[in-house]
């Protein structure tokens, strides 16, 4: 037998292997910085369903890192700041320490409907709504949610700018 087959058992552990050729093309994809783009995510109330799109692109599907971003898990190392979900009343300090602890030169993208007008949770008792109705946003990419490439496309156009 000179050739693996790739059926059967293993066929699932191939297709992990192999995950590289689904990747979305970064080819022509230049985003000029010295460093990747460091992205603070945020989800602020609602399904989590934006959340988990954002969570997706760290897997191995998507070029992320590729592309000139990363992922941090602390404010202070942070570009930008994603926010998903409606803000909640509860959550808006926490949008607050979180933007006070990001370095000067952050920006602040809304992802999904939720974050960017309210979606199904307009203002009320308990959410403020979407960000547009409360601070400047950098960039707003709508959705319910957002696929995973349109967030991808969304912050490659941005990277550009």
């Amino acid at each position: 037998m000179n050739a693996l087959r790739r059926t059967g058992p293993l066929s699932l552990l191939y297709a992990f292997m192999d995950a590289r050729r689904w990747r979305p093309s970064t080819e022509g994809v230049s985003v000029g910085r010295e460093r990747p783009i460091g992205l603070y995510v945020l989800e602020t109330g609602g399904c989590e369903g934006c959340f988990m799109e954002i969570e997706s692109l760290k897997g191995s599907a998507f070029a992320l890192e590729q592309a000139g971003f990363v992922c941090v898990s602390d404010p202070a190392d942070a570009d930008w700041l994603l926010l998903t979900g409606a803000v909640t009343r509860v959550c808006a300090e926490m949008v607050d320490r979180v933007w006070r602890a990001m370095p000067p030169g952050r920006s602040l993208i809304a992802v999904g409907a939720c974050a960017v007008d309210g979606g199904p949770f307009p203002a009320s008792y308990a959410t403020l709504g979407g960000l547009q109705a409360l601070t400047p946003v950098r960039r707003a990419i709508p959705g319910c949610p957002p696929a995973p490439q349109e967030i991808l496309q969304a912050l490659q156009e941005l990277a550009r700018v």
